[in-house]
Protein backbone atom coordinates (compact mmCIF):
# COMPACT_ATOMS: atom_id res chain seq x y z
CA UNK A 1 0.00 0.00 0.00
CA UNK A 2 1.30 3.42 -0.92
CA UNK A 3 0.55 5.76 1.97
CA UNK A 4 1.40 8.79 -0.17
CA UNK A 5 -1.61 8.03 -2.38
CA UNK A 6 0.39 8.44 -5.55
CA UNK A 7 0.33 5.68 -8.11
CA UNK A 8 2.84 7.32 -10.44
CA UNK A 9 5.95 6.79 -8.33
CA UNK A 10 7.81 8.89 -5.82
CA UNK A 11 6.62 12.41 -5.22
CA UNK A 12 7.95 15.26 -3.10
CA UNK A 13 5.38 14.37 -0.44
CA UNK A 14 6.81 10.86 -0.40
CA UNK A 15 10.26 12.29 0.36
CA UNK A 16 8.85 14.40 3.18
CA UNK A 17 7.06 11.35 4.54
CA UNK A 18 10.35 9.41 4.49
CA UNK A 19 12.10 12.23 6.36
CA UNK A 20 9.40 12.36 9.02
CA UNK A 21 8.53 8.69 9.38
CA UNK A 22 11.03 6.61 7.43
CA UNK A 23 13.44 4.04 8.76
CA UNK A 24 17.19 3.74 8.43
CA UNK A 25 17.09 2.14 4.98
CA UNK A 26 14.65 4.79 3.72
CA UNK A 27 16.97 7.53 4.95
CA UNK A 28 20.02 5.87 3.37
CA UNK A 29 18.28 5.68 0.01
CA UNK A 30 17.06 9.27 0.23
CA UNK A 31 20.53 10.48 1.25
CA UNK A 32 22.06 8.67 -1.73
CA UNK A 33 19.62 10.50 -4.04
CA UNK A 34 20.46 13.79 -2.31
CA UNK A 35 24.05 13.58 -3.56
CA UNK A 36 22.54 15.20 -6.66
CA UNK A 37 22.37 18.90 -5.78
CA UNK A 38 19.13 19.53 -7.69
CA UNK A 39 17.42 16.64 -5.94
CA UNK A 40 18.75 17.88 -2.59
CA UNK A 41 17.42 21.38 -3.30
CA UNK A 42 13.96 19.92 -3.99
CA UNK A 43 14.06 17.98 -0.73
CA UNK A 44 15.29 21.09 1.12
CA UNK A 45 12.34 23.09 -0.20
CA UNK A 46 9.97 20.61 1.46
CA UNK A 47 11.47 20.72 4.93
CA UNK A 48 9.61 23.89 6.04
CA UNK A 49 6.36 21.96 5.45
CA UNK A 50 7.29 19.40 8.11
CA UNK A 51 4.82 18.56 10.84
CA UNK A 52 5.80 20.75 13.83
CA UNK A 53 5.73 17.66 16.05
CA UNK A 54 8.29 16.02 13.78
CA UNK A 55 10.53 19.07 13.31
CA UNK A 56 13.61 17.40 14.85
CA UNK A 57 13.89 15.11 11.82
CA UNK A 58 13.63 18.15 9.53
CA UNK A 59 16.41 19.85 11.51
CA UNK A 60 18.61 16.79 11.10
CA UNK A 61 17.99 16.75 7.34
CA UNK A 62 18.69 20.49 7.17
CA UNK A 63 22.10 19.80 8.65
CA UNK A 64 22.71 16.79 6.39
CA UNK A 65 21.81 18.67 3.21
CA UNK A 66 23.77 21.79 4.11
CA UNK A 67 26.79 19.65 4.98
CA UNK A 68 26.50 17.64 1.76
CA UNK A 69 26.10 20.76 -0.40
CA UNK A 70 27.87 23.82 1.04
CA UNK A 71 26.01 26.90 -0.09
CA UNK A 72 22.60 25.22 0.10
CA UNK A 73 20.58 27.10 2.69
CA UNK A 74 17.57 25.48 4.33
CA UNK A 75 15.26 27.76 6.31
CA UNK A 76 13.16 26.19 9.04
CA UNK A 77 10.94 27.89 11.60
CA UNK A 78 12.70 28.73 14.83
CA UNK A 79 11.90 26.44 17.72
CA UNK A 80 10.22 29.22 19.64
CA UNK A 81 7.77 29.93 16.77
CA UNK A 82 6.40 26.39 16.82
CA UNK A 83 3.23 26.21 18.89
CA UNK A 84 3.35 23.70 21.73
CA UNK A 85 -0.01 22.45 23.02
Amino acid sequence: MNFDRSTDGFTPLHWLNLIQRGGTEDWRDLYAHCRDRQFAAQVASLLPMSDPDLLPSARLWKWLLEDLHPGLVVRLPAAETVAVP
